[in-house]
């Protein structure tokens, strides 16, 4: 997921690591480093899980791709029977994903509350490394940004079955031609970064085709004033900018 910052031009080259290191450094902070992008997502969260949900038939499997601490995964808890799974790279991520949900579980009467809740490391940007899952529902959040298009919807093509629905949203690339996923490292005060790709709406639009998925819904966002109170200050330099879109999806076959 992108950071809130581009880099000035005399400011000390961040470190470049590999997805899964990077996200493993990350994980210590991830939930409490003022992401204004993570921030905005959740709330616009709020609108559409509601509407992935209503898609879905009744007692659905559902995967979480790119799950991180879980931000969005413990939402899925309360489907009544679901079967979720949790898949990311990053094994620290999926630690703090395991607390939060167990958290979120307890917190939970019985009924509705999901059947079976698993997380699983693997490498989310191969086909063979997930596995196989026939899910009815996918969402993946902030994460297309840190692979390449054509094998992030195969990823989602062979873990989907046909008429299940996707949930995805991403930084725009509005903000991806300034910006890239990154965070400063506490112990040392040292900036990580690591690959990202500023996908273009076209672009991905072109694989949902290709990968026969249909558009059900699609929205841009940019950051206005009135966002600020909610999403915190670092969001100030990105009013009027597209920083987000989102999009819900059905596989064809």
């Amino acid at each position: 997921m992108a950071s809130q910052s581009s880099q000035s031009p005399n400011a000390k080259s961040p470190n470049t690591l590999p997805v899964k290191e990077a996200y493993d450094q990350w994980a210590a902070t991830y939930d409490t480093d003022g992401n204004f992008l993570q921030a905005l997502d959740s709330i616009m969260m709020d609108e559409l899980l509601p509407r992935f949900i209503s898609l879905l038939p009744p007692s659905p499997s559902i995967a979480d791709l790119g799950s991180g601490t879980a931000r969005n995964t413990c939402r899925l808890l309360q489907i009544r029977d679901a079967d979720v799974a949790g898949l990311d790279i990053s094994e620290h991520m999926i630690e703090k994903a395991k607390s939060r949900c167990l958290d979120v579980w307890n917190s939970l009467p019985p009924s509705p509350r999901c059947h079976v809740l698993a997380f699983k490391p693997c490498d989310i940007s191969s086909t063979e490394a997930v596995g196989f899952y026939l899910a009815k529902g996918v969402i993946s959040t902030l994460v297309m940004e840190h692979i390449p298009l054509e094998n992030f919807f195969a990823v989602c093509h062979k873990i989907m079955a046909p008429g299940g629905i996707l949930l995805i949203t991403n930084m725009h690339s509005d903000m991806g031609a300034i910006s890239q996923a990154g965070f400063v490292d506490q112990a040392t005060g040292e900036k990580i970064q690591t690959t990202s790709y500023a996908h273009t709406l076209s672009e991905v639009e072109e694989q949902i085709a290709a990968k026969n998925f249909e558009i059900l819904w699609k929205e841009e966002r940019a950051v206005s004033e009135g966002d600020l109170e909610k999403i915190g200050e670092r969001g100030r330099k990105w009013v009027g900018v597209k920083v987000w879109f989102g999009m819900i999806l059905r596989k064809l076959s």
